[in-house]
């Protein structure tokens, strides 16, 4: 579980942060050269390919703290994202949940507590080099600005949640001893707000972004299944996975469907 980061713990956050900074910086460009094959362009959408090669399966759940995960079954990692949750925490929980994926071989033996934790923490800044690496330059931009909505701005260009746009600009004011920004983003870091769709909207914000997409996804798993039922039709436990998929995705239908009445 991700570490509960608040204004009063954000300079150990950062602190971490340059300690993995460099490791982190490679498996980024890694994954840049490595995994876009097909050249796309969107940090978000790359996230989604990456996944769906997993069998990502994105589902909407009442846990507004549960983001994400990775299930193990039968020696396989199955991704699964929280649609419930506003776009762009779907996107950083994407990243989060590659680096658990593709870098990760601590976290899923659980035998060190300790560095489970820095895990999470390397998976946390892992996401966000992915999708806020050149942060500063387009927030300095932005001068004629109050300094929520150069960071609402921020968000909608770059894909990010709230919180995780205010760690990264935090990490560059602290490089370039910029205090009057680590002053302005301490201040406003606790903020919660419960109009950001309107807020997104006044200033011409696309505000999808910061509203849940309630995707109901299997289908990745589900051909994946098939593929093995056509190659082994004797295998009982194949049509078993599948029969368990399908009762999951009719329940979510259902659920969907009782809120949407």
């Amino acid at each position: 579980m991700s570490e509960r980061i608040v204004a009063g713990n954000l300079d150990e956050v950062i602190s971490k942060n340059i300690q993995i900074r460099d490791e982190m910086r490679e498996k980024t460009l890694l994954i840049r050269t490595n995994w876009n094959r097909m050249l796309i362009s969107s940090s978000d959408q790359l996230a989604m390919q990456i996944l769906k090669s997993y069998g990502l399966i994105q589902v909407p759940l009442d846990n507004q703290y549960w983001s994400g995960a990775i299930f193990v079954k039968d020696g396989k990692r199955i991704p699964v994202i929280n649609t419930a949750l506003p776009r762009a925490n779907q996107y950083f929980t994407a990243w989060h949940e590659i680096y658990h994926l593709i870098f990760d071989d601590v976290s899923f033996s659980h035998v060190i507590e300790t560095e489970t934790i820095m895990e999470e923490r390397k998976a946390e800044y892992f996401a966000s080099l992915m999708l806020l690496g050149n942060l500063l330059p387009y927030y300095t931009e932005l001068s004629d600005m109050e300094f929520l909505p150069k960071i609402f701005h921020c968000m909608d260009a770059f894909r990010a949640p709230y919180k995780a746009v205010l760690i990264a600009l935090y990490e560059s004011a602290v490089l370039n001893e910029n205090y009057t920004l680590m002053g302005l983003i301490k201040e406003n870091f606790d903020n919660s707000f419960i109009d950001l769709a309107d807020r997104f909207r006044e200033l011409g914000l696309d505000d999808s972004l910061v509203k849940a997409s309630y995707v109901v996804n299997v289908g990745t798993l589900q051909a994946k299944i098939q593929e093995r039922i056509k190659k082994n039709p004797e295998l009982n436990y194949n049509y078993d996975n599948a029969s368990f998929l399908k009762s999951i995705v009719r329940e979510i239908n259902l659920v969907m469907g009782d809120k949407n009445a």
